[in-house]
C-alpha cells in the first residue's frame, strides 16, 4: 500500500508545478528532455495520476487521447505513457495502484488502450498483449514532378505553425492501422532524433519525416497531409536518387507495392479490442 506520508493528485500534467515535476522525473529515469514541449506545445488531453512527497512527483501514470484508424473505422483509444517511479519509492505498490486508477479511468471512455515499452513483462499483468508490426519495402521510381521541398526548423515560429495546421487537417496515412494524435510527441521526436528530417513538400501539402536509411533507400517515418500523395510523388519531390522504399507506416494509402515485409520489436501493446490485430501494419514510430 502506498505510504502515509504520500498525497495521491490527479493534476500532474494539468498544473505547471505537475509539468515541472513531471518533465524532471521524466529526465530522471529515462534520460528524455520534455522541456521543449514547453514552447512548442504540451497535448491538452494528457491526464496524470501520481503519488507526490511534498512537492516532488515521485510515482506517476499518465494518458493522452489518441484516434486510431483500424480496418477502415476511426476508433476513440488511450495511450499509456510516462510510467515511472523514483527508485526510492519502488516496491511500495505505486506503480500498481496507479496502472488501476489510469485503466479504470479509460476503461470508462473507451474500448481500447495502447502502449510501447521494452519491458511488456510490466503490462501483461494488467491485460495488455504485445502486437507486431512491421516494416515495408520494395522498389520506388520518382513520379517524374519536379523537386520541391523545404527542410523545417522547429525553432521557427512559423514552421510549428504550418505543422500544427496540417496536424488540424492531416489525414490518416493508413486506412488499415495509422493514428491521428497531437503533434506534441511527434515533435518531441523530431527535437530528440537527430537522424530525422521533417520536410515540408508545398506542391503536395505535406510535411513528411524522413531518416537516413541503407545506401539507395529512402526512409519514410510519416506522412502529415489532408490528402495522403503516392509515395512516388514524395520521392519526386525530395529528388531522391533511391531505387527502393522503406517506410516505417502502414501502406496501403502510399499507392505503392511494396515486396518485402519485415517484423519490427516496436514494444507495441494493446488492452481491449484491436481490430488489425494479426495483420501486417505498422503505427509510425514518430512519437517518444
Amino acid at each position: 500500500m502506498p505510504s502515509p506520508e504520500l498525497v495521491f493528485r490527479f493534476d500532474t500534467a494539468a498544473s505547471p508545478l505537475g509539468r515541472a515535476e513531471l518533465a524532471r522525473l521524466i529526465r530522471d529515469e529515462f534520460d528524455i528532455d520534455v522541456t521543449p514541449l514547453d514552447r512548442t506545445g504540451h497535448d491538452p488531453s494528457i491526464v496524470g495520476f501520481g503519488w507526490w512527497a511534498g512537492n516532488e512527483l515521485v510515482a506517476n501514470v499518465s494518458l493522452h487521447r489518441r484516434t486510431l484508424w483500424l480496418t477502415g473505422k476511426p476508433v476513440e483509444a488511450f495511450g499509456l505513457q510516462s510510467v515511472a517511479v523514483r527508485p526510492p519509492w519502488r516496491g511500495r505498490g505505486l506503480f500498481r495502484d496507479l496502472m488501476a486508477r489510469a485503466l479504470a479511468h479509460a476503461d470508462a471512455r473507451v474500448g481500447l488502450v495502447t502502449l510501447t515499452t521494452e519491458t511488456p513483462a510490466l503490462y501483461t499483468p494488467f491485460g495488455f498483449r504485445a502486437v507486431a508490426e512491421s516494416s515495408f519495402a520494395g522498389p520506388l521510381a520518382p513520379d517524374g514532378t519536379g523537386p520541391n521541398h523545404r527542410r523545417l526548423s522547429l525553432d521557427l515560429d512559423a514552421d510549428l505553425a504550418l505543422l500544427r495546421d496540417l496536424f488540424a487537417r492531416r489525414a490518416p496515412v493508413s486506412h488499415l492501422c495509422a493514428a491521428i494524435d497531437h503533434p506534441a510527441l511527434f515533435v518531441l521526436k523530431a527535437i530528440t532524433s537527430p537522424e530525422v528530417s521533417l520536410l515540408h513538400l508545398p506542391d503536395l501539402d505535406a510535411i513528411v519525416a524522413v531518416e537516413v536509411g541503407e545506401p539507395g533507400e529512402l526512409t519514410l517515418l510519416d506522412v502529415v497531409a489532408p490528402e495522403i500523395p503516392p509515395f512516388a510523388a514524395i520521392a519526386a519531390a525530395l529528388a531522391s536518387p533511391a531505387g527502393r522504399g522503406r517506410v516505417f507506416v502502414t501502406p496501403d494509402r502510399l499507392t505503392w507495392s511494396p515486396t518485402e515485409t519485415e517484423d519490427q520489436d516496436s514494444g507495441l501493446m494493446v488492452r481491449g479490442r484491436f481490430a488489425a490485430e494479426g495483420l501486417a501494419i505498422a503505427l509510425s514510430p514518430m512519437q517518444v
